[in-house]
């Protein structure tokens, strides 16, 4: 959503607008109740219905005019709750995202039933997705996710918010009671997980099988309430609590692949966020920030030993330079560090009494006309060896490897219609090591070519 870059005052380029759209109080009841529906409703991109609500392309909100990356003006878009409009549609801004692609693996692997072992064609997926305002200040997005290769529909992202604007001793304070399902889906940095740089993957490609709890592992299978803050557009902080789903209802009703010895979350799961922002001459922005998560879990259900206690504590930071229409880069960077408390695993599992595990992150992105956009990741996971809790061949959870990807979106800027995009992209993963063995890790090198055409259906009507 982008056309002419918009500033306001601040840190957070596009606050006025953000707030357009907001009719006075809405009860927080309301999300109850829309949580509801939309956990029934893949990683999300840039939503043509967005632009269908304010008017602008998808480049105002997003680094190569199809995200995830946010600009400043995609962050206050957030930040105030998905209700910002330019009062021309009042028609519900409903998405569609679909993705066809081709994978080819430096091995051959297993083959997907329906598939072949290597060199895989396939219409992937298609997201509906509801994302806009609801009603009065409530805003939302929820998906639902049709997985072609698997043949099954899936819940997706789902992140509704109520946000308020007070001033409190003549500062700017953004306040908001925010109600998602995943860790991180609700941050309005890519330097999180949940919307970082590589979201976008192959469903025959494969990927390290050991990551600690905040790197998505409760995606779809809670539920949180919470609330942020942001006081003088620099100091953010936000508090949510998660409640676990049962694995029943997560396997029977929202389609997430679930097998009878799946761990079984239990109690309060406590997420934290607090980060500082700043612009330098309206071209260089900072960002350096803190987030943490703990759970406790029945290891494969079973409650005779008690329970783990993991506990997830992270460093996060977002640089972006905005070189004017032509020239917009953005890198981020993230440290995870996990101790893992196994009374439960020891007992059952016979593994140590303790374990740590470490992750590193860091990539860089340049647009260049919002139509070209180069990419790069460096990642690494490191840990304590333990072969009954990590469960990989030498116990090691150690991976490292590299991503290179080019995208192009020739629609998505101010001289196009805002209600569809297509974006194509050719992606390299290669990996030095993987899952504990340097040796033998390139054979799961993985090359993806993917086309995503991104529809706002009743975006023609509203005059876009």
């Amino acid at each position: 959503m982008g056309g002419e870059q918009v500033v306001a005052r601040g840190t957070f380029g596009g606050a006025e607008a953000a707030r357009r759209g907001r009719c006075g109080l809405a009860p927080f009841a309301a999300l109850v109740t829309l949580i509801t529906a939309a956990v029934w409703a893949g990683p999300t991109q840039a939503l043509p219905s967005f632009a269908q609500q304010t008017g602008q392309p998808c480049a105002q909100c997003h680094v190569g005019a199809f995200g995830p990356q946010l600009k400043p003006y995609g962050r206050d878009f957030k930040l105030f709750g998905y209700v910002s409009n330019d009062g021309k549609s009042t028609l519900p801004p409903i998405a569609a995202v679909a993705t066809a692609s081709y994978t080819r693996t430096e091995h051959d692997r297993t083959p997907v039933p329906g598939y072949n072992a290597n060199d895989n064609w396939a219409f992937q997926s298609l997201i509906l997705a509801y994302a806009g305002q609801v009603a009065g200040g409530v805003g939302a997005f929820a998906e639902t996710v049709y997985d072609g290769v698997h043949d099954n529909w899936t819940i997706g992202n789902v992140d509704i918010r109520r946000a308020f604007n007070p001033t409190v001793g003549g500062k700017d304070v953004v306040l908001g009671l925010d109600l998602n399902d995943k860790p991180t889906v609700q941050d309005l940095w890519n330097s999180t997980p949940a919307f970082e740089f590589n979201t976008a993957s192959s469903a025959f490609g494969v990927s390290p099988q050991v990551g600690p709890l905040v790197d998505g592992k409760l995606g779809g299978r809670a539920v949180g309430v919470g609330a942020y803050g942001l006081y003088d557009e620099f100091l953010y902080g936000e508090f949510t609590a998660y409640s676990p789903l049962s694995n029943g209802f997560v396997g029977q009703r929202l389609g997430l692949n679930t097998p009878p010895t799946a761990d079984v979350y239990s109690g309060v799961a406590p997420y934290w966020r607090v980060a500082l922002q700043h612009s330098f001459h309206d071209r260089h922005y900072f960002e350096i920030g803190a987030y943490g998560l703990q759970a406790s879990r029945f290891p494969g259900g079973s409650q005779q030993g008690g329970e783990d206690t993991l506990n997830d504590a992270a460093l996060d930071a977002t640089y972006q330079y905005i070189g004017g229409k032509k020239s917009f880069v953005t890198a981020h960077a993230t440290l995870i560090h996990e101790d893992d408390d196994l009374t439960a695993s020891h007992i059952i599992l016979h593994s140590r009494p303790v374990d740590h595990l470490d992750v590193a992150r860091a990539d860089v992105v340049w647009s260049y006309d919002d139509t070209w956009t180069p990419a790069a990741e460096v990642f690494e996971t490191t840990g304590s060896t333990d072969k009954p809790f990590f469960k990989t061949p030498t116990g090691s959870p150690d991976s490292r490897g590299y991503v290179v990807e080019l995208s192009y979106t020739p629609w998505g800027k101010s001289r196009s219609v805002v209600w569809a995009n297509t974006r194509f992209t050719v992606r390299f993963v290669g990996y030095t090591e993987f899952n504990g063995r340097a040796a033998g890790a390139s054979a799961n090198d993985t090359l993806y070519f993917s086309t995503r055409v991104a529809l706002a259906p009743l975006g023609a009507l509203a005059g876009h």
